[in-house]
C-alpha cells in the first residue's frame, strides 16, 4: 500500500525504517538506532552531557592516582611511627574525601541526566515509529517477536538506554584507569628473574603481566561458565511480559469478567502465566550461581593474590612497606580495570536481552513497512483522487496470510451519498473500512479517496483518551480546538446535557460511561468535527431504536451535505440511507453487488404488518362466505363443513333443512 499524503518521515533525527536490515551484533545494531540522540535535535545537549561525564572521568582517575601516592606516604609513616607524617596524611585524605564527594556528586547527576535525556529520546522515537500510518494496529496480524510492545517501550528502552550509559562511563573510565596505573605499576614491580631451562630471565614490569593472565583467566572463566545466562534472561523478560500483559487485561475487562463470574478462569490463566516464568527463573538462577561462585572466588582472592605476589620483594627489602601497599593498589586498579568483562557479565546479559527486544520492534516495524512500499509485491493502494469521489477498483481485500476475504470489489460513491452496507458477519465489512483508511494493506486494487475532503471513520467502540472530557470530544485535535459554545451544543444535541457540568472533569471516560454513552460521545465529537464524509462501522449499535433515529437525524438536519458510508445489522437504518451495498460470500470471497432484493424484503415486511393487523376483517370475510354459501345467519358464527367441530353434521342444531 502506498504510503498516504502528510505521512511522517521515520528517519527523524538520525532514524532510517532499514536501519536494523543485516544484523551486526546487539551493540552496534543498538547503537544505529539509538546513535541518532547525537545527531538529531538533542544533539547540543547529548554532547554537552557527555562531555561532562568526559571531564568527571578525568578528575575520577586523577583522584584514584592520588590516592594511589597517598598510600605510599601513609603506610611509609606508619611503619617509621612519624606522628607528624602521619596526621599529615590524614588531612589530605580528608581532602581526598571531600572533593570525591562532590566528583562523585556531580557524575551521578550529570550520568542520570543522560541517562533519562537517551530514554525520553528513543522512547519517542520508537513510539513514533510504532504508531506511523498504522503499524500498530497491523503488527497484531503478523508473526514475528514483537509481542509485548508497550513492555518493550517502557521498561527494555529504559534498560537499554541505562545500562549502555553505565557501560561507556564504566569502560571509559577502566582504560583511563588502565593507561594510568599500568604504567605506575610497571615502575614500581621493578623486575624478577626466572631460571627456565638452565637460563635466567630477567622479565620487567611482571606484575603487569601477573595482572594480565590474571584478568585473561577470570574472562575466559566467565565467559564460558555464564554465556548461557543472556538467553535464559531474555526468556525471562519475554514470559515476565507475558505475565503483566494477563494482569493488564483483567484490569482493562474487569466489568465483563465480574458479570459473567470468570475470575476462576482469570486466576487460572494468571497462574499458568505465572508459572511460565518458573522455567525461565530457575535457568536464570542456575546462570547467576555458576557466575556468581566464579566471581565471589574470583574478587576475594583479588585482594590478596596482588600482596602475595610482590611480597617477596617486600621480605627482600627492595621496597617499603609504604611501597609494598602502593604497589598492591596499583595492581588491584589494573586487575580491576581488565575484569571489567567479570563484573558486568550479569547486567551485560540483561542489557542484551532487553537491547535485542527493542531491536525486534523496530525490525518487525521494518519490515511490514518494507513490505507495503515494496511495489514488485501485490498491495492495496490507497491515495488521493483527483474528484470529489471515492473510487474502489478491483479491490481483493486478503487475511495476512493470503486468504482472500473481499473479491474484487468495484463501487463509486458521489458526494451527499448515503451508502449502508450489508453482508453476513465476518464477509469483510469493517475490513472494507480499514483499507479504506490505510490499515489494511494486504491485498491488491485502488483505493482513490476523495480530494480535498476530511474523513472521518467512528467505529462500534470509540477511543476515549484518559483526561478531561473536552479533551476526549476534541479528539484527535486539542482541547482548545473549539469554543466552549460549541462543546456544549454537541452534548445537547446527542442528549448528554447532563456531562456539561464535567466537561472539566478527568477521568477515565470508557469507564464512567456507558456503552451507550460513548457512542453518542462518538457523535458529539464528529458534529465538533464537522467532516465531509464520515463511515459509520456499527456506530450505533449499543443505542435503542429512538436514540439510534436521533444520531442519525443529524445527517439529514445538522450536516446534510455530508457523505455517509455505514456498516450495520441494525433495524431502521435503511430509512437514512438512499442506496444499499451487499457482501455476498463466495468461494473465492466475498463480492461487492448492489442490495436488489430490499424492494422485495420490504413489500414482504409489509404484507406481514397487514397480515397480523388485518386478522379480525379476514375472519369477519369468511364468516359472510359462510352466511352465503350454507344459509347461516350473519349473526350465527359458521365455518365450512371441513373446518366445523363441536356436535356432528347431522345434529338437529346444525343440519340444513330442506328448502320447499
Amino acid at each position: 500500500m502506498k504510503a498516504m499524503a502528510n505521512a511522517p518521515d521515520p528517519a527523524v533525527d538520525g532514524i532510517h525504517p532499514h536501519a536494523l536490515k543485516k544484523p551486526h551484533g546487539s551493540v552496534r545494531r543498538f547503537m544505529r538506532i539509538a546513535g541518532g540522540y547525537w545527531k538529531g535535535n538533542a544533539k547540543w545537549s547529548a554532547w554537552g552531557l557527555t562531555g561532562g561525564l568526559i571531564v568527571l572521568g578525568i578528575a575520577q582517575i586523577l583522584l584514584q592516582i592520588w590516592i594511589n601516592v597517598w598510600n605510599k606516604d601513609f603506610f611509609d609513616a606508619v611503619e617509621h611511627r612519624n606522628w607528624s607524617a602521619f596526621f599529615r596524611q590524614m588531612m589530605i585524605f580528608a581532602a581526598i574525601v571531600v572533593i570525591s564527594m562532590a566528583t562523585m556528586a556531580s557524575h551521578l547527576t550529570i550520568k542520570r541526566r543522560l541517562q533519562y535525556s537517551w530514554r525520553r529520546w528513543l522512547s519517542e522515537r520508537t513510539v513514533d515509529h510504532w504508531l506511523e500510518s498504522g503499524r500498530h494496529y497491523q503488527l497484531g496480524f503478523v508473526p514475528g517477536d514483537h509481542d509485548n510492545p508497550d513492555a518493550r517501550i517502557g521498561e527494555d528502552v529504559r534498560i537499554s538506554t541505562e545500562f549502555a550509559v553505565e557501560f561507556a562511563q564504566s569502560i571509559f573510565y577502566c582504560v583511563l584507569l588502565l593507561c594510568a596505573f599500568m604504567s605506575i605499576l610497571w615502575t614500581l614491580s621493578g623486575s624478577v628473574t626466572v631460571t627456565l631451562l638452565g637460563m635466567e630471565i630477567e622479565i620487567q614490569g611482571y606484575m603487569v603481566w601477573v595482572a594480565i593472565a590474571y584478568a585473561f583467566v577470570g574472562s575466559a572463566l566467565t565467559f564460558f561458565m555464564g554465556r548461557s545466562l543472556v538467553a535464559a534472561t531474555d526468556l525471562r523478560q519475554s514470559r515476565e511480559a507475558d505475565y503483566r500483559f494477563g494482569l493488564v487485561r483483567v484490569r482493562e475487562h474487569a466489568e465483563g469478567i465480574a458479570l459473567m463470574r470468570g475470575e476462576v478462569g482469570e486466576r487460572d490463566r494468571l497462574r499458568a502465566a505465572f508459572l511460565g516464568i518458573r522455567g525461565a527463573w530457575f535457568q536464570q538462577t542456575q546462570g547467576q550461581r555458576r557466575l556468581i561462585s566464579l566471581t565471589t572466588a574470583y574478587g576475594t582472592l583479588a585482594t590478596v593474590f596482588p600482596i602475595i605476589v610482590a611480597a617477596p620483594r617486600y621480605f627482600s627489602g627492595a621496597i617499603t612497606l609504604g611501597g609494598l601497599m602502593q604497589t598492591a593498589q596499583a595492581f588491584m586498579q589494573v586487575q580491576s580495570a581488565l575484569s571489567w568483562f567479570v563484573d558486568n557479565f550479569p547486567r551485560f546479559a540483561e542489557w542484551n536481552a532487553s537491547a535485542e527486544r527493542v531491536l525486534a520492534l523496530h525490525q518487525a516495524i521494518d519490515d511490514l513497512q518494507e513490505e507495503i512500499d515494496d511495489t514488485s509485491e501485490a498491495s492495496i493502494i490507497v491515495q488521493k483522487g483527483d474528484g470529489a469521489t471515492l473510487i474502489v477498483q478491483g479491490l481483493d481485500i486478503a487475511q495476512p496470510d493470503g486468504t482472500i476475504l473481499v473479491n474484487k470489489a468495484t463501487a463509486e460513491v458521489h458526494p451527499g451519498d448515503r451508502v449502508l452496507i450489508k453482508g453476513e458477519s465476518g464477509s469483510g465489512k469493517s475490513t472494507l473500512f480499514r483499507a479504506i483508511a490505510g490499515l489494511w494493506p494486504w491485498g491488491q486494487g485502488t483505493i482513490l479517496l476523495p480530494c480535498d475532503s476530511r474523513l472521518m471513520f467512528m467505529p462500534q467502540r470509540p477511543y476515549l483518551p484518559v483526561g478531561t472530557l473536552r479533551t476526549t470530544l476534541a479528539f484527535p485535535a486539542g482541547p482548545d480546538e473549539f469554543d466552549p459554545e460549541a462543546y456544549e451544543a454537541a452534548l445537547k444535541r446527542v442528549n448528554l446535557e447532563q456531562l456539561i457540568e464535567r466537561l472539566d472533569e478527568d477521568e477515565q471516560w470508557d469507564r464512567v460511561l456507558s456503552g451507550g454513552e460513548q457512542q453518542r460521545v462518538g457523535f458529539a465529537r464528529m458534529i465538533l468535527h464537522k467532516p465531509d464524509w464520515v463511515f459509520l462501522d456499527e456506530a450505533t449499535a449499543a443505542l435503542d431504536d429512538e436514540s439510534q433515529d436521533s444520531m442519525m437525524r443529524i445527517f439529514t438536519e445538522d450536516m446534510p451535505s455530508t457523505t455517509v458510508l455505514s456498516v450495520a445489522h441494525r433495524a431502521g437504518l435503511e430509512n437514512f440511507h438512499g442506496r444499499e451495498l451487499e457482501l455476498i460470500r463466495t468461494e473465492d470471497g466475498a463480492t461487492l453487488t448492489k442490495a436488489t432484493r430490499r424492494r422485495r424484503e420490504q413489500l414482504r415486511a409489509l404484507q406481514h404488518k397487514l397480515w397480523g393487523n388485518s386478522g379480525a376483517l379476514w375472519r369477519r370475510l369468511s364468516e359472510g362466505l359462510d352466511h352465503r354459501r350454507y344459509g347461516a345467519s350473519p349473526d350465527t358464527p359458521q365455518h365450512p363443513p371441513h373446518l366445523r367441530s363441536g356436535p356432528g353434521i347431522n345434529d338437529p342444531r346444525t343440519r340444513r333443512q330442506p328448502v320447499e
